[in-house]
């Protein structure tokens, strides 16, 4: 059963949004997570808060496919071995929860702290090599759940060389120390839908 905020969605009623209206406007994946992070035992509920949550769910998502920082001088070997772990516990968790009446939202959970763990190792300067495990885990257990987590084309696709310009511009700047200009180029590329990410080994960004 689907909800439109409080009321039933009934097609007498004439408060139905189809699959082709909402595919129009969100990626197919944002609907499969909307649905995912409900209960096939409960009805669900549609509203513009919901739905802008979910993007930025599938957003999460999208950013834990990240590659490395430019120049990552990797993890200890504590931190390494603990990131490999990370990644085994997140399958089990996922088992667990999926073997528990279908837990599809538990089983999320489980991702978005293994998600959660990767960002870290990452901002830590993690290497690719580093990074792999954790990555494989999570493309095998987004995978099961059918999520795609595929860039959208179109605007990122031509302005991404602008965009290393300024990201280029903004690492000199801040080695100059010009804090305001660089906080400047961050708001105008924020402005633009543009977010940047800031470590100790770099800067990376990504499209919101």
């Amino acid at each position: 059963m689907l909800g439109l905020k409080s009321e039933k969605m009934s097609k007498s009623i004439g408060n139905m949004i189809t699959i082709d209206q909402f595919l129009s406007e969100h990626p197919g994946d944002v609907m499969r997570l909307w649905v995912l992070n409900g209960s096939y035992r409960s009805p669900l509920t549609y509203s513009e808060e919901v739905i802008e949550q979910t993007e930025q769910t599938y957003h999460r998502l999208l950013n834990a496919k990240k590659p490395a920082l430019p120049g990552a001088a990797g993890l200890p070997e504590d931190k390494a071995t603990a990131l490999k772990n990370a990644a085994e516990q997140a399958r089990n968790a996922f088992k667990e929860s999926m073997d528990d009446d279908f837990n599809t939202s538990a089983a999320l959970a489980a991702i978005f702290e293994l998600v959660r763990t990767l960002n870290q190792a990452r901002s830590d300067g993690a290497t690719e090599e580093q990074l792999l495990p954790a990555r494989e885990a999570f493309n095998e257990l987004t995978g099961v759940l059918g999520l795609q987590l595929e860039e959208q084309s179109g605007r990122a696709n031509t302005a991404d060389p602008f965009i290393d310009l300024l990201v280029s511009l903004r690492r000199d700047l801040r080695a100059e120390k010009n804090w305001a200009l660089s906080d400047k180029l961050r708001d105008e590329l924020k402005a633009l839908g543009v977010t940047l990410e800031d470590s100790k080994d770099g800067t990376t960004w990504n499209w919101e």
